[in-house]
Parts: C-alpha cells; structure tokens; sequence
C-alpha cells in the first residue's frame, strides 16, 4: 500500500528568523541610501553656496598695516 506523505504546513517569508534578517537588511539598506543622498545633496548645497570653504583665507602681506 502507497503512503502518501503530507507536506508540511508553509510559514509565511516574514514569520520566519531568515525572513526577520532579510527584511531588516532591506530597511537598513534603504535608510543607508537616503542618507546617503542627503549628505551627498547637503554637501553640493555646501559646495554651491560656499566654495570657499568656512574661512576666507587671504594672505599675511595683504593685510592693511595702519
């Protein structure tokens, strides 16, 4: 006589352990990418402003002896 062999009941993806790690990674990954984009807007934003950089630098012989 054949026995038939029932397949086990299926977890759904986010109910499983792998499935907590893989979707965490996939959070973290695209938080990782718009920050990325919000530092490398914010920089631009910087560079375009202000190319000169925080300082204004100007040499010691430029400066007006009174």
């Amino acid at each position: 006589m054949l026995t038939v062999k029932l397949k086990p009941k299926h977890r759904p993806f986010c109910f499983s352990v792998k499935g907590h790690v893989k979707m965490l990674r996939l959070v973290f990954g695209l938080v990782a990418s718009v920050f990325c984009i919000a530092d490398g807007a914010l920089i631009y934003r910087k560079l375009l402003f202000n190319p000169s950089g925080p300082y204004q630098k100007s040499a010691v012989h430029d400066k007006l002896v009174l």
